[in-house]
């Protein structure tokens, strides 16, 4: 009937067209009874081909989605990991700004302490105009 390199869908539709023919009367030797059921085999083993693929097609669908929502939840590890670090770092370098902002101030203050000491009159003057300038701009700005 059929070489070995025929699949077995192959072989299925052999035996079915068989029966097909057998039914026709082509085939004297076969019996419309033995017809039936060589195409009921027939379509027996097919269907059954059928739900194996189908039933490994749903397996190999299972488990990737299960490798999906492994590496998903490894990404986001390591995102949150990754977001850790940096707001520990962002906080680190917070402080280390803070610091240096102090250290400055404190700097400014005591050179703007030794500016006044060395030159009063200079210092008065300097605090007069900033004064008018600031009263001159704030009154533009409420108009």
């Amino acid at each position: 009937m059929a070489t070995e390199k025929i699949s077995a869908r192959a072989k299925t539709n052999a035996e079915a067209v068989e029966a097909a023919e057998a039914m026709n009367g082509e085939d004297a030797a076969t019996t419309p009874a033995e017809a039936i059921h060589e195409l009921g085999g027939s379509l027996g083993r097919a269907w059954s081909e059928a739900r194996d693929s189908v039933s490994g097609i749903g397996a190999k669908l299972g488990q990737r989605a299960r490798n999906v929502r492994s590496e998903t939840r490894e990404a986001a590890s390591e995102t949150r990991e990754g977001l850790q670090d940096a707001i520990d770092g962002m906080g680190e370098l917070g402080q280390e700004i803070a610091e240096d902002a102090i250290e400055l101030g404190r700097s400014v203050g005591v050179s703007l302490s030794q500016f006044v000491r060395r030159h009063p009159m200079r210092s008065l003057a300097i605090a007069a105009a900033a004064g008018a300038l600031t009263a001159h701009l704030l009154r533009r700005r409420g108009r």
